[in-house]
């Protein structure tokens, strides 16, 4: 055999070998020569907690009622994908399925953003429900979602929103001037104009922030407040302005196509259960954390009918002009009108009709 042909040969090889890494990157899920489909899931939250337990629960789910057609993996704190890379490293293919949250991807998801917008009188369970709703009945809501090649599994449970001090509040005329760590501009607006100074920061320099005071409270769900410690240098937990915040668990488009018509029939057995699953954990953390909060010297503050009223009216009157004027840069005004409306309808609909019972609301009474 001459050198030229050898190396022609040679090439050859090297091509086809080149083509089949390439396409075997490509395909993601279906690489696997036959065997069992492989769905990696990135939590950017720690375990434990409504949100990874839901996601915990779908994937062992998927697998067991799959018969091992699918093997699946959760990879929590953002060890697989930050939660600023999660849109971006699904359509990657870094990972198959993921918890997006909407707040930080504000221009891609704008209409999915309306779950930052705090809702008084509303519950957890119920937003969720709402949302879901959007997705299934209102296009340029679920258009949304399909522009960023998501296939929606459901949204994520928050528990109870609360905000908690480091002084004692008894009343509203306690928070003016002092300072709450608030992430999302919708709460910004009212808790501002409740007397208070509202700032940003990062979750990681939160608790320094209370024990030094360089803040005064902070809002989080009820859960998060005592599992992240800040109820250990912040003694007083009153509701939030409103039930609000949240993240959606999709799968890639790609690596959804990708999978057998029995597999995709499980999934949707597994959505029908999705909401039934959320209130039940949703009600596990509230108690859990209600019990730790008050085990550990924790008071639960009680807002006057009066100062209720007056939360209510800031909230309706100000958090969703905030998310519409943001959204309306980027989404046709009617089509952000449409999905107020029909959020807020389902909202209505499903407040109190759910089995969960919002647990801030009962932490502490007998």
């Amino acid at each position: 055999m001459t050198r030229t042909r050898t190396s022609r040969i040679s090439r050859l090889l090297a091509g086809l070998v080149a083509v089949v890494m390439a396409t075997s990157a490509c395909a993601g899920i279906a690489s696997n020569a036959g065997g069992p489909v492989q769905l990696r899931a990135a939590q950017v939250l720690p375990p434990g907690g409504s949100q990874s337990d839901l996601i915990q629960w779908f994937m062992d789910e998927l697998e067991k009622r799959t018969d091992g057609k699918v093997r699946t993996e959760v990879t929590f704190g953002g060890g697989l994908l930050s939660g600023t890379d999660t849109l971006p490293g699904l359509k990657q293919g870094r990972a198959e399925a993921g918890n997006v949250i909407p707040a930080y991807f504000p221009a891609e998801l704008p209409l999915n953003n309306i779950n930052m917008v705090p809702i008084a009188h509303a519950d957890q369970a119920a937003r969720l429900r709402a949302l879901q709703d959007l997705a299934d009945n209102v296009e340029a809501f679920r258009d949304e979602l399909a522009r960023q090649d998501l296939e929606l599994i459901g949204f994520l449970p928050n528990n109870a929103s609360a905000v908690a001090f480091n002084s004692p509040v008894k009343s509203l005329s306690d928070v003016a001037g002092l300072k709450i760590r608030i992430p999302a501009r919708p709460s910004s607006v009212v808790w501002q104009e409740l007397g208070a100074e509202p700032t940003f920061q990062a979750s990681e320099e939160v608790y320094e922030s209370v024990e030094r005071g360089i803040v005064d409270g902070v809002t989080y769900p009820m859960d998060t407040q005592v599992a992240n410690g800040i109820t250990d240098v912040a003694k007083y937990m009153a509701p939030d302005v409103g039930e609000n915040g949240g993240a959606i668990f999709a799968i890639s488009k790609l690596a959804y196509d990708r999978l057998s018509g029995d597999v995709k029939d499980t999934i949707e057995e597994l959505k029908g259960e999705w909401y039934a699953k959320s209130d039940q954990l949703m009600t596990k953390y509230d108690r859990q954390a209600c019990e730790k909060f008050l085990d550990s010297g924790g008071t639960i503050v009680r807002w006057s009918e009066a100062d209720e009223a007056r939360i209510a009216d800031a909230t309706q009157r100000l958090a969703p002009g905030v998310w519409k004027d943001e959204a309306a840069t980027s989404v046709d005004p009617g089509d952000v009108e449409k999905v107020w409306r029909a959020y807020t309808d389902s909202l209505r609909e499903h407040t109190g009709a759910s089995s969960y019972t919002e647990g801030l609301t009962t932490c502490g009474r007998n």
